[in-house]
């Protein structure tokens, strides 16, 4: 019997959402694949860089805004109208060339900015509606604060650029870490413990709320004092003050990461893999606490890349694709083998880059290392991105 529908009441709309991640994760594969070597080469003097790539606060800008902004995007946007999806496709193509080519120009401005704004105006409200805890509220915040730095380096490039652009970068790689500490944790923690338990063992150290608490207490403590810091200059105090306290979280992430217990994991490479990414993040931020509170250890350009290169590429990568072949309902193991060569490659480049010390033939190895692994990356999203959603 056909079903009744009362005269007069309009049929309901359907509005057709799209996974966010089918088309964001793969721009990010190829772009962050193509850029990091694009600057590596142009500064080393091998080819001529895009005007965008010619210095490394513009690199900076296109691994952080660029490449790790639409990374977010996939991750936390989620599912979308196809208008919403058009419109952020749009502003991050439009922002990409905008910047590589006419960096200081006003489009580059908007797209980027835009871009940006969109991305927290879907992804924030969604988590400072839901979350009950102060630490999951804190996500909302977050993203709405790494999107400002995104506009907030556009407005300092319009009126010339100079150090407030390394404040800007330096605050959104504290930022960053953030992000990836939070998220880090709460995608490795139930895993782990799911894998322990299946094998007959037990787990009690899971999300652990009083460290992740503090870790972020301190994180945020770390963001504020930073561009204080950079700013005031001569206040030495200040800048002790956040080095101590980048060097806590980095001691609480590793004391949290020991807890997890990996080494019971050995049949889930992408696991071990997060923890890896984990394990570059807790040492960048004891490295960058260092550098930045004590002028010890690495020069601060250099201990950055132990985040942004090693924790930052280790976590994405392995996230991403974590998160698509999840989502198809394909067996993780069948996979070890990609995990554990775009980790490998990610951390040859970290080692590499770190060691350096602005050579040119360390500074290619990185590179060349790195594109290796998020081409693999790309290969694969690329080969997933059609497959048929599970219902």
């Amino acid at each position: 019997m056909a079903e009744f529908i009362p005269a007069g009441r309009p049929n309901p709309v359907v509005v057709k959402r799209v996974i966010t991640e089918t088309w964001f994760f793969p721009l990010a594969a190829l772009y962050g694949a193509l850029a990091l070597p694009l600057f590596a080469a142009g500064w080393t003097g091998l080819i001529t860089a895009p005007p965008g790539l010619q210095s490394p606060a513009g690199h900076a800008h296109e691994l952080l805004f660029g490449y790790a902004l639409a990374v977010v995007c996939g991750f936390l946007v989620n599912r979308v109208p196809g208008t919403r999806l058009g419109l952020l496709f749009a502003l991050w193509c439009c922002a990409r060339l905008a910047f590589l080519f006419v960096p200081e120009s006003v489009l580059a401005a908007v797209a980027n900015i835009g871009f940006a704004s969109v991305v927290a105006a879907t992804a924030a409200p969604r988590f400072m509606k839901a979350a009950k805890k102060w630490r999951n509220r804190l996500t909302g915040p977050l993203v709405l604060a790494i999107c400002a730095c995104a506009a907030a380096f556009h407005l300092v490039l319009a009126r010339g650029g100079g150090f407030a652009l390394y404040v800007v970068a330096g605050e959104a790689v504290v930022l960053f870490a953030m992000l990836m500490l939070f998220f880090g944790g709460r995608l490795i923690a139930p895993a782990a413990a799911g894998v322990i338990e299946r094998s007959g063992g037990s787990m009690e150290a899971r999300v652990q709320p009083r460290i992740e608490g503090a870790i972020l207490l301190t994180m945020i403590g770390a963001a504020l004092t930073g561009p204080l810091a950079a700013l005031i200059g001569s206040l030495a105090a200040l800048d002790m003050l956040h080095g101590l306290l980048l060097i806590a979280a980095g001691m609480l992430a590793s004391i949290r990461l020991l807890r997890w217990q990996l080494w019971r994991c050995g049949g889930r490479p992408d696991l071990l893999c997060l923890g890896v990414g984990y394990g570059w993040l807790a040492l960048g931020l004891i490295l960058l606490g260092l550098s930045r509170g004590f002028d010890l250890g690495l020069a601060r350009p250099a201990a950055t890349h132990a985040i942004t290169i090693g924790a930052l590429g280790t976590l994405t990568s392995c996230i991403m694709l974590r998160t698509r072949l999840l989502r198809l309902r394909h067996e993780l193991t069948r996979f070890g083998p990609a995990f554990m060569t775009m980790t490998g490659l990610i951390s040859l480049a970290t080692v590499a880059r770190l060691l350096s010390t602005g050579s040119a033939a360390g500074l290619l190895l990185a590179a060349a290392a790195w594109m290796l692994a998020l081409g693999v990356l790309f290969v694969l999203l690329s080969s997933y991105r059609r497959a048929a959603q599970p219902g």
